[in-house]
């Protein structure tokens, strides 16, 4: 059964027992997550040596997407050193809506486990989003008949629908263009009256 879109919220909590590069002091471990073309950077657990915590949630908006990367890594100044490396699946916590795994973290060059990171997963469908969706749909969703048009215009025009604007003849200006000749029919003036002559009675024969 296909499995529908929705929003993944991932809890990256703590890692346990890294791998750690570092000859003097502690590590100050990282991670980047990312899902499809979707990444995002946890804030750096300063002296966090083997055992870093973060506690940060992301958001990730799923589709087809089942799989999750995640890299460790140190940082330093110039460059950050590369701890581990770990994947898993979103499957479980789309069917069951949340799921909980610590996940294992390999060396990037002999790929051996070097402790794990714990993960929260929450899962909300994207059917639980249209009701609100469509409370704010602006437009209808059939063609509306012809309507008056405003006051003030002169031809019928149809009310708006999802593909078309609403569209009517503007009133004529009340002066003609500036500079048009020949003027258009509208700004002609009135003919002249005809003259009156007053009735002048005829002489009876």
């Amino acid at each position: 059964m296909a499995l529908e879109a929705g929003v993944m919220s991932i809890t990256l909590e703590y890692a346990k027992d890294l791998k750690d590069g570092d000859w003097f002091g502690k590590q100050d471990p990282y991670c980047i997550i990312r899902v499809g073309g979707q990444t995002f950077r946890t804030r750096t657990a300063t002296d966090g040596g083997r055992n870093p915590v973060w506690n940060q949630t992301f958001q990730f908006n799923v589709i087809n997407e089942n799989d999750v990367e995640l890299d460790i890594k140190d940082e330093d100044v110039g460059r950050d050193d590369h701890i581990g490396s770990a994947t898993f699946s979103l499957a479980k916590a789309r069917e069951a809506g949340t799921d909980r795994i610590n996940v294992p973290v390999l060396s990037k060059k002999s790929r051996k486990q070097h402790g794990f990171i714990a993960v929260a997963l929450s899962w909300a469908p994207n059917k639980n989003l249209r009701p609100a969706a469509a409370a704010h749909q602006p437009y209808m969703t059939m063609p509306a008949p012809y309507m008056m048009p405003p006051s003030g215009h002169h031809m019928p025009y149809m009310a708006p629908t999802p593909y078309m604007q609403p569209y009517y003849a503007a009133p004529p200006p009340s002066a003609p263009p500036a500079g048009c000749f020949p003027p258009p029919m509208q700004y002609y003036a009135a003919p002249p009256a005809a003259p009156h002559y007053p009735a002048v009675p005829m002489a009876h024969k």
